[in-house]
């Protein structure tokens, strides 16, 4: 089992970034935030019980990078840093696409092991069941992956293992198509003026108001460059909007059987999702 002693966590100022600083601290690490803001990283690893330092100092002695930065910045920071990770350092990105960041480091840490990852949650989550996505793409990295997986299952995440074009496929279908449909659902209630009636909302109007907020009070350059650049978000939203066609149709045209029809067959489908 790979259990780092010491990790370095390249944009460690960030959410993501301090969330694992705290859970690596937590289970034994030294760790070490890097960021360009200096005085800012060194403030925050000051609150969290961490060290900080410059990339030029120290980034090689680390037994683990994690580079936890936004998919825009991802290609320039990898070109910064990779002089100073040193042959066979094991390198990791929180990314959320992976066929982009596992090119760069490819390109700019050559001689490191390197493996694309993708936590499937937010910096609130607690790491018990959540989701964390390994992209191997050589037999290093493989072994490398195989190596950290019983150290993250023993942190409580469930480990699951797929090829980046692979997962980015996935996250087309998934996470933008749930984006899409929180950013629509709350212009809906805007257009329709649904703070007034708030007082008389549902149980399940309150459930999917969590929802809805979930998604909206999250970065909107993070969600807008998923939109844009996830090669099959567009498919899936295509589908989700030809098919909210189909049952407005049914609504408008008043056909209470079909609809009865298709909402009782959607439970046994649902039920594979379980």
């Amino acid at each position: 089992m790979f259990s780092p002693k010491s990790v370095a966590i390249v944009g460690g100022s960030g959410q993501m970034g301090q969330w694992f600083a705290k859970l690596f601290r937590e289970h034994g690490a030294q760790v070490t935030l890097y960021g360009r803001n200096k005085a800012k990283c060194a403030g925050i690893a000051k609150k969290l019980g961490v060290h900080s330092g410059s990339i030029g100092q120290g980034l090689s002695k680390a037994q683990l990078v994690m580079i936890a930065v936004s998919p825009q910045s991802f290609g320039n920071v990898a070109e910064n840093i990779g002089p100073y990770i040193r042959p066979g350092q094991r390198v990791i990105d929180i990314t959320s696409v992976k066929e982009m960041p596992v090119k760069a480091m490819h390109r700019h840490m050559g001689k490191a092991i390197t493996l694309g990852t993708h936590p499937m949650f937010g910096p609130l989550a607690s790491p018990q069941g959540q989701n964390f996505i390994l992209t191997p793409t050589s037999a290093a990295e493989r072994g490398f992956a195989l190596e950290l997986e019983p150290y993250l299952r023993r942190m409580g995440f469930t480990v699951v293992l797929m090829g980046p074009k692979k997962h980015d496929a996935a996250i087309g279908s998934m996470l933008s198509l749930t984006h899409f449909i929180g950013f629509v659902t709350a212009d809906t209630w805007r257009e329709l003026g649904m703070h007034s009636i708030l007082p008389a909302s549902s149980t399940s109007f309150t459930y999917l108001k969590s929802f809805v907020n979930s998604i909206v009070g999250s970065s909107p350059e993070l969600y807008s460059y998923l939109q844009i650049h996830v090669k099959h978000a567009y498919v899936s939203e295509s589908v989700f909007v030809r098919k909210s066609k189909e049952w407005a149709a049914m609504v408008k045209g008043r056909r209470e059987g079909r609809l009865r029809s298709r909402m009782a067959g959607l439970r046994g489908y649902m039920g594979k999702l379980d």
